[in-house]
């Protein structure tokens, strides 16, 4: 009697767990910009390309798609730390190149023009040998007329040894 009542649990756990019943597969979608949108790893440099603005170091950056995810927007945003911006810009998502929509910075209502944005696929070896994407961009902005920072980075990888990068 002892081991009909266990064949008889055991085929109830069986029927109880089997995959798939009455499940349908659930569909991912991506963001029609999700090959631009990242968490990057961006510092800005004075016009020379070389010198840490303000002195400076690497802040985390994020692209991501727009309200809109109409596959020409999207926004890129640096949380409120170092630069504070938070702007919409144009993105042309086969070649991998953006530039400032409507130049309005989205924090605090200033004026951001963004130039020359690029995104070079597995360009980038950070300091634990992994290859990423390269993000690249200039800005100038409303609070320092006439001056043309460069920021320029790499896509985060999520390895805790790749964390907080410093220039």
């Amino acid at each position: 009697m002892k081991y009909i009542k266990l064949l008889i649990l055991g085929l109830l756990l069986v029927t109880a767990c089997s995959p798939n019943e009455e499940y349908e597969d659930f569909t991912v979608e991506k963001s029609s910009v999700s090959a631009m949108a990242s968490d990057w790893w961006v510092i800005a440099l004075e016009p020379d390309g070389v010198t840490p603005a303000f002195g400076g170091d690497y802040v985390l950056v994020t692209t991501s798609n727009s309200v809109e995810d109409d596959g020409s927007t999207m926004i890129i945003d640096d949380h409120q730390n170092y630069f504070e911006f938070r702007t919409k810009i144009d993105v042309n998502v086969s070649s991998l190149t953006f530039t400032g929509k409507d130049n309005v910075e989205l924090y605090y209502d200033g004026e951001i023009l963004l130039t020359n944005g690029s995104i070079t696929k597995d360009s980038f070896t950070t300091t634990t040998g992994r290859t990423v994407d390269e993000i690249y961009f200039e800005a100038e902005f409303d609070w320092y007329p006439g001056t043309t920072f460069i920021f320029k980075g790499h896509k985060r990888t999520g390895f805790l040894e790749d964390e907080n990068p410093h220039y």
